[in-house]
This record gives C-alpha cells, structure tokens and sequence, in this order.
C-alpha cells in the first residue's frame, strides 16, 4: 500500500505479496552434473571409436571377399595356361623330327611353295625358346598369387578380430544405454528447482506486461468508447471497487477519464490474480487450504519462502491435483469475467457481446500465466497497484505514468510548475528487487511505471 512521507516520496512495502522463488542448491547440481557429464562424455568417445573400427573392419572385409575371388580367378586361368604349355612342349620333338620329311615330301612334289616350308622350319624353334620364358612368367604370377592369397588369409583374420570387435561394440552400446538410463533417473531425480528454464529476463517481463496493459485498454476503448459514465445509485459491490480505487470516489471521479476507470475495475479484478497464494485457482477446501494457510504464515521468509513456492508449483502441476486445480481456476476466471462485465454495465448501461466477453476471458487467462511466470522467478517481483487515501498523495515519476491529459489548456505553457496529484491506479506497475538469483534484496528496480489518472492539487 501506498503511504504518504513527509517528502512527499513513495513507500513501496505493503504493495502486493512477492512472487519469484530462488535456489540454493545450485553448486551441488553443478557438481553432480559435471560428473555425469564427463563420464557421458568419455562413454561417447569410447562408442565412437568402437564404430570407427567396426566400419573399417567391414570395408577391409569386403575388400579382401572381392580380391580373393579375383585371385581365384587368376590361379584358375594360369593353371589352364600352364597345363597348356606343358602339352605343346611335350608334342614339340615329335613335330620337329617330322618337319624334315615333310619338307622332303614338299620338293618331291613340286616346288611352288619353298618359302611358306622354309618360314614354317624357322618358326618352330623360337617358339620352343619362348615357352619356357612364358612358363617362367606365369609360374612368377601363379607364386605372386599365391602371397595375394595367403594376404587374403591374414585378411580374414583380421575379420575375426573385427567380428570380436563387433561383439565389444555390441556390448559397449548396451553398457553406454544402461548408464544412459541411469544418468536420467539421476537427474530426473534432482528437484527441478536448479533448472533455470523456467526463468525469464527483465525485459521480457516488462514487455508481457506492457502487452497485457495495452490489451486492457484496448479492450475498453472497443467497448465503451461511446459510453456515458454514471455514479449515481451504484450497487454495493459497484462502490466497494470503485471505493478501492478512490476511498472519495464521489467527488473525484465525476470528472475523471472515463475509458482509465473502466480500466482500473478491469485491473481490480487482475490483481485478484496477481495476489494469489502459489497458483490461481488452488482451492480454499480440503488439503489444499493447508496449503494456502502455510503460505501465508511464511511469506516473510524470502528467499526460502520463494524457493517454496517454486517447487510447490512445479509438484502441484505435475501431479493429479492439476485437474482439479484447472477446474476451479476455470471457475474462477468464469466467475471475474461475470463480476467485470456487471460492475461495468452498472457504470455504463452497456451489456457486453459474447464476443467481448471472450477476449475479456482472453486477458484473464494471460494475467494468470504472467502469475505462474512470477512464481517460478528466482528473484522477488511486486506489483505496484497504488490505492488512493488522501488529497496529500502526490504523482510519483519515478513509479508512475500519466494516461490522461491533466488540463488540454495547460499544454502550451511549459514555464508553469504543475503539481499533479494520484487519482487512481489504472494498470500495476512491475518492481524487481535483487538479481535473477534472488540475492542483493536491497536493490530495486521499476521494470513497468503504473498506469494512473491524476489531477491537480
């Protein structure tokens, strides 16, 4: 809650209950995780080189398949050639003991054709000459064959070791997949509060934010743009809000901008969000009131409480209580738009479309995933929703932004000092208090100023 100091300054402490837990159990998770990263890592290595070899052993393996058969080839065809040879050497003297004869029987005859008798003659000994050289040659082949061959063997040795190595990669893979497993029950195991995936930045909340506040007003500006804002004969429950926006709402709204009260109720009924104790839509019976009840009776813990209330969130959605807290947070959020809706027709006379209502339906089911976005948060976040108490409240610049026009008259003169006063709040501000790790509590900072209606004093 606001309070007025005798300078005229601000006092942030009773605004609305932190939100955004912290974790102190970050260095042993660290350690634990190094170690089971290491050892992953050299499980990875050790399989990688086991897959290396076994590819080369297969390629090696096909490549000695394919020259063995080419060997065996090569033995058969030099077998047939020499077995070849060695008939025509043996049938060599026979025919050369006949070639006198025939010549002889050449010239009895006639002698028509000397030359092809005489040519045939000189043949037949350089072909006796060059069998054994050619003999030679492919005995030399067959004996480099036979080394091919006995390489082959060591080739299919070296297969049987690969096969013993498939076997270790086998096993090593099975090894490498059990220990897997157990490395993530281990880490599923450790609480998800040293995980810092549910963590956002600064900006990124005070953009979400921005986002919702401008959907707010666009939202009323759609719907009553062209409405007339009537105070008289208010029901209770229309002057119990407009009472927590300005406590003297009867003389200090008459004037006012209309669109930036419609959305301060709009805001009265987010903040109903934003204040809840762990997550919107816990319910208030059975064992869950405990819950509520231990939060409140602990909230002044800080970082501890925080670290709380982060675990708390993450079991209760991971749990079968989640169904039941998703009904009565649709219950709930039903329930806000039925209550908007109607203080608003009682100021304005104007019945909302089912269309309006949904998006209505929209920006609340927003507000709450911002409040589970807070919860999960290591640091300390407040939402700054000022409430008006008296005339002596003055326009913060440092916590607050202006969204109406104090006096259009007054635009053009800049030398004079205007003092403008706080009317109401139409849309939170964001404060952030410590670091991302919830640490250094004694520094602030406004992420968002809040929206408000001022005036002059």
């Amino acid at each position: 809650m606001l309070k007025r100091t005798s300078g005229g300054a601000v006092d942030l402490e009773r605004d609305t209950a932190p939100s955004g837990p912290s974790n102190d159990f970050v260095s042993k998770s660290e350690m634990l995780s190094s170690g089971d990263d290491a050892l992953d890592t050299r499980m990875a290595h050790r399989v990688a080189e086991l897959e290396r070899a076994l590819a080369i052993a297969k390629e090696e393996h096909e490549m000695a398949r394919e020259e063995l058969l080419k060997v065996r080839q090569y033995r058969q065809a030099d077998q047939d050639a020499i077995e070849e040879l060695r008939q025509q050497l043996a049938e060599t003297p026979s025919n050369a003991d006949r070639l006198p004869s025939a010549g002889m029987h050449y010239h009895r005859r006639d002698t028509e054709v000397p030359e092809i008798a005489e040519h045939g003659v000189g043949d037949i000994p350089r072909q006796n000459s060059g069998l054994p050289y050619r003999l030679a040659q492919l005995e030399e082949q067959l004996a480099s064959r036979e080394e091919s061959h006995l390489h082959i063997l060591h080739q299919s040795h070296k297969n049987r070791e690969a096969d013993e190595l498939r076997l270790r990669l086998h096993a090593a893979e099975k090894e490498s997949q059990e220990r897997l497993r157990q490395l993530l029950a281990l880490k599923s195991s450790i609480s998800s509060l040293t995980r810092m995936d549910t963590q956002v930045t600064d900006s990124e909340l005070a953009e979400s934010f921005s986002q919702l506040a401008n959907r707010v007003r666009e939202w009323t500006v759609s719907n009553f743009r062209r409405s007339r804002l009537n105070l008289d004969n208010l029901p209770k429950e229309t002057e119990e809000v407009l009472g927590v926006l300005n406590s003297q709402y009867k003389t200090n709204l008459q004037s006012t901008n209309k669109l930036a009260l419609y959305q301060a109720v709009v805001s009265t009924s987010l903040m109903q969000v934003f204040d809840s104790r762990i997550v919107f839509g816990l319910p208030s019976t059975g064992p869950f009131a405990a819950l509520r009840s231990f939060a409140e009776h602990t909230q002044h813990l800080g970082a501890t409480y925080r670290e709380w209330v982060r675990a708390t969130v993450q079991v209760l959605e991971r749990s079968e209580a989640n169904g039941e807290i998703a009904k009565v947070n649709e219950a709930s959020l039903h329930r806000l738009t039925g209550e908007i809706s109607h203080i608003l027709f009682t100021l304005t006379s104007i019945s909302l479309p089912p269309n309006a209502q949904s998006t209505l339906a929209g920006i609340l089911k927003d507000a709450v995933s911002l409040q589970r976005t807070l919860a999960l948060q290591k640091a300390r976040y407040q939402l700054l929703f000022f409430r008006y108490q008296d005339d002596s409240m003055h326009f913060d610049d440092r916590t607050m932004e202006a969204v109406n026009d104090v006096d259009p008259a007054m635009e053009d003169d800049t030398d004079m000092d205007v003092d403008r006063t706080f009317l109401f709040c139409a849309f939170p501000g964001l404060v952030k208090y410590g670091d991302e790790w919830g640490e250094h509590s004694e520094m602030s900072n406004v992420l968002m100023k809040a929206r408000v209606c001022s005036g002059l004093s």
